[in-house]
């Protein structure tokens, strides 16, 4: 999928639906129209006189125009879009009647109605409609920021966002814990992907409700959790780690069997790296699981 672009591409306007391509054309025709008509029934000015005002005026409408036709080539949201456009319209139709107004005398009811009226109503709701823009893009970019550090399943924190703040703790010691569901593979050949999934999202939404402060719970892989822990006494992380294993006992699948976990667990001294204490606390996990599961191990 190709990412959008915005551009004054006339290569867009086929890549656009009908209603916008009619609302570009019906704009065009508008100012093409209308300026005909104005040229036609009412008297001209000396064009020379005005050249400077008619040729600032005109670039302000060419502007204004290529504007509502990225408008229209781009996605926004619907009331954005609504809110935008119709200014936009009203905005082009003010400036149209200024443009003329260089070079012909217009009747009053011209001067007063279409062109100030309906350019100060254009700007008055263009400018709402980027309102409605900016609060649209603002959700888009907390919902992205979201799913950057989020696991889309688990709703706890990604991989990502627990490696990059694990390893951002440069100095100080701290205890990092990794966490798996025992016989996961069993669970979802026996009762389907659908329970299994179910199982970890209430694994991690259970889970993550131990952790407080500083404490942080991701889910690193499959049926795989970290923890980074700030503390480094041994009683109170093994304390914590109990609650972990004795709180996974409490979800049952399809009401048949009690879950259980599996711990590894690392202390970081200041002179040791990220990917050593993870790599022993692997290790640990490793000799839980040998050992029968449902239990801890500390490196």
């Amino acid at each position: 999928m190709n990412p959008e672009k915005v551009s004054l591409k006339l290569s867009h306007f086929v890549k656009i639906t009908r209603l916008n391509k009619l609302l570009i054309l019906m704009t065009l025709a508008f100012i093409i129209a209308f300026s005909i008509f104005s040229l036609m029934y009412f008297p001209p000015l000396d064009i020379t006189q005005n050249l400077y005002g008619f040729t600032t005026d005109f670039i302000n409408l060419v502007v204004i125009f290529a504007i509502f036709f990225v408008v229209q080539c781009s996605r926004l949201a619907k009331k954005a879009y609504l809110y935008v456009s119709i200014g936009l319209m009203l905005w082009i139709v003010g400036s149209t009647a200024d443009v003329l107004d260089e070079v012909i005398r217009q009747p009053f009811w011209i001067s007063n109605y279409v062109e100030d009226l309906c350019r100060t109503l254009g700007m008055l709701i263009t400018a709402y409609g980027l309102f409605k823009t900016m609060h649209f893009m603002q959700r888009m970019h907390n919902r992205l920021a979201q799913e950057f550090i989020m696991d889309d399943l688990t709703k706890v924190y990604n991989r990502r966002c627990f490696y990059q703040h694990v390893k951002g703790v440069v100095n100080n010691p701290y205890t990092v814990l990794i966490i798996d569901l025992d016989h996961f593979k069993h669970i979802n050949d026996d009762y389907g992907h659908d329970v299994g999934d179910k199982v970890l999202k209430q694994f991690a939404d259970k889970v993550n409700r131990l952790f407080k402060d500083e404490n942080i719970f991701a889910r690193i892989g499959g049926e795989e959790f970290a923890a980074y822990l700030p503390s480094y006494e041994l009683d109170e992380v093994l304390n914590f780690s109990q609650t972990i294993l004795e709180t996974a006992r409490t979800i049952t699948v399809q009401n048949q069997r009690s879950l259980t976990v599996s711990i590894g667990i690392a202390h970081r001294t200041s002179d040791q790296t990220f990917d050593n204490v993870m790599k022993r606390a692997d290790q640990a996990l490793y000799r839980a699981k040998k050992a029968g599961r449902d239990r801890l191990e500390v490196a």
